[in-house]
């Protein structure tokens, strides 16, 4: 809870005192008009908070950022500095993410993802959303929430949101990662041997950040491959789960809501991690193509020329009409991965409408081809195309 929220609060209601005479007959009086002026204030929150940087004019995908007015250019962007940039930013954006395959001893299987999201501007607060999926029965549960403020508790050499059944937390390479929904929960610690990677397009100045164009820069870094214990309940049955989980954290002054993008986080079994990231701008215009190959400590940065992807199927969601590509083929030829990427489920899409008023597909892959593998897909941002597939019929 914001204890400054809270001591305001009751500072007021203490000097407040006995409610006057007749204020109830005012009320009563009255009562549309201030329920019709606080439904207007809502709406006007809601339009700032989440709506506010899709009415904007949006620059031409070609335009830089370095173009535009009072926007810096990479070269003027301070680098990585970790453990400080594990901590909450003072900036627009900013998420922690994590995503992974467990199992138990048994062999019984279950995936997730559980993000924490922080949006500054005019009115800070953040929003906490995951899944989880029993690949037995193939039943997806999901969970979400929203906050005024920042949960964070402030430590500057990791992080630590907090609120309600959700917990989000790391220090240098000791991370636990914790939520609990309607029938479900899961609680993990997890732990990391290996150096954390800064996602680099190749040929640009400072490893760890990315141009999104018109949309903004945004810092990237990943512990991809963290060992992970802990236990996993549904329908009031726990069970203890290990296995190697993903971790994303990305931020910076740039508005996801100008974007769609395709994000794959793969792990090889022969121990190599691939992240391959596919941004557009609402329109379909191409905004950047990279990617990042680890392995034994070896971290290459991929261009748009050193892979090749392409769609081979789709999905589309009964509510909203969404059709999601999520069926791929991803090749790396560098590095000989031809590689078929297929989701455990097609029916993974998150509505998150009561939250970030959007709705995306976020689930566990399996991989084929020349390696075998696990991993996760985003597929974020094609409502708009949708809505402009219904305007056009």
């Amino acid at each position: 809870m914001n204890t400054g929220i809270a001591g305001t609060y009751q500072g007021r209601h203490h000097r407040r005192g006995k409610a006057r005479p007749g204020s109830s007959r005012w009320f009563r009086r009255y009562r549309w008009l201030v329920i019709t002026g606080w439904l207007l204030l809502t709406l006007v929150i809601g339009w700032v908070v989440f709506l506010r940087s899709d009415q904007a004019p949006t620059p031409s995908a070609a335009t830089r950022v370095s173009e535009l007015p009072n926007m810096p250019s990479s070269a003027t962007m301070p680098p990585v500095r970790l453990p400080a940039d594990d901590a909450a930013h003072d900036k627009l954006t900013e998420w922690w993410y994590y995503s992974g395959h467990l199992q138990t001893d048994s062999g019984e299987r279950y995936s997730f993802h559980v993000a924490s999201f922080l949006r500054g501007g005019t009115l800070l607060h953040a929003v906490f959303q995951g899944s989880l999926l029993d690949h037995q029965t193939e039943k997806l549960y999901t969970e979400q929430a929203r906050t005024a403020g920042n949960p964070s508790d402030g430590r500057r050499d990791g992080f630590n949101l907090t609120f309600g059944g959700w917990q989000l937390s790391g220090e240098g390479a000791q991370h636990r990662a914790r939520m609990s929904g309607k029938d479900f929960a899961l609680d993990l610690q997890l732990a990391d041997s290996h150096s954390p990677v800064l996602h680099q397009v190749p040929n640009t100045p400072i490893a760890g950040l990315l141009d999104f164009g018109a949309a903004g820069m945004s810092y990237y870094t990943s512990r991809p491959r963290m060992t992970a214990n802990g236990s996993l309940t549904i329908g009031g049955t726990t069970k203890p789960v290990h296995g190697e989980v993903w971790f994303d954290h990305q931020w910076g002054d740039f508005e996801a809501a100008k974007l769609r993008w395709n994000w794959f986080a793969l792990q090889l079994a022969d121990g190599a991690d691939l992240m391959i990231f596919d941004l557009s701008d609402r329109r379909g215009s191409s905004v950047l193509r990279m990617g990042t190959y680890a392995k034994n400590g070896e971290v290459v940065a991929l261009g748009a020329t050193d892979f090749a992807m392409n769609a081979r199927g789709s999905w589309k969601s009964p509510a909203p009409a969404i059709a999601y590509p999520v069926n791929w083929t991803i090749s790396v030829p560098g590095k000989g991965l031809q590689l078929q990427v297929d989701p455990v489920i097609r029916e993974s899409q998150f509505d998150a409408r009561t939250t970030t008023l959007n709705v995306y597909w976020e689930g566990a892959v399996k991989v084929s081809g020349s390696h075998d593998g696990v991993g996760f897909m985003e597929l974020s941002g094609y409502e708009a195309q949708a809505e402009e597939a219904r305007k056009r019929r």
